[in-house]
Formats: C-alpha cells, sequence, structure tokens
C-alpha cells in the first residue's frame, strides 16, 4: 500500500503534467514530458525531472520558461489540491532518456558488429 508522500507525490506529478499544457510561454517549444517528481521529506519542495525532445536551445529554453512557470504553477495546485503545504517547484532536466538513447545506440553497433 502507498504511503501519503507517495499518493502526493504521484498526485502533483499527474497535475502538472495536465497544468503544464495551459502554460501559454512561447519559451516552452519542443516536445516537454514530465518523467519523475520528488518530494522532499517534509513535502516543502519538490523536485520535477522532465525532458525535452528537440535541440539543446529548445532544451535550453524550455528550462528558462519552467523556471518562471514555476510559481504560476504552484498557485494552480493550491487551487486544484486541498493540502496544508503545496511544495515549491523546482524543474530539473532528466538525462535518463538521452543516457538510454545512447546505450541503445551503442548496443546496437555490437550487435551489428557480431553479426557482421
Amino acid at each position: 500500500m502507498f504511503d501519503r508522500g507517495e499518493r502526493l507525490r504521484e498526485l502533483f506529478k499527474e497535475l502538472i503534467t495536465g497544468l503544464l499544457r495551459e502554460v501559454k510561454d512561447p519559451g516552452l517549444i519542443g516536445f516537454l514530458t514530465v518523467t519523475d517528481l520528488r518530494l522532499s521529506a517534509d513535502r516543502k519542495n519538490a523536485t520535477v525531472y522532465y525532458s525535452v525532445m528537440g535541440s539543446d536551445a529548445e532544451r535550453a529554453s524550455a528550462a528558462k520558461a519552467l523556471e518562471r512557470a514555476a510559481p504560476y504553477l504552484r498557485s494552480l495546485l493550491k487551487k486544484k489540491v486541498t493540502v496544508k503545504v503545496v511544495p515549491q517547484l523546482r524543474f530539473e532536466f532528466d538525462e535518463t532518456p538521452r543516457k538510454a538513447s545512447h546505450i541503445d545506440a551503442l548496443l546496437n553497433k555490437l550487435e551489428k558488429e557480431r553479426g557482421a
């Protein structure tokens, strides 16, 4: 069974993913995906991990846009959930998809070399 922290983490992740669609910032270009969310032990801070399909410029643009949007998203969360404390949001780029893609490419290369 999930504890309260885990349930809140999933709820915040789901809500932020939906709310990001409402953000009308021109810096949010490229395909943005929320990959994970981590709540601090006291639940006052949340780190939202995201990935962006696109160039490094689009990634940098998205990072700045998310930083600008964090207070707005927090205010929307306050309206959607009834919890004592809505966490401060911090966005961090998730390198996992890029690393996984690189590993896949290396494995494919090895497989081709073995087959040759």
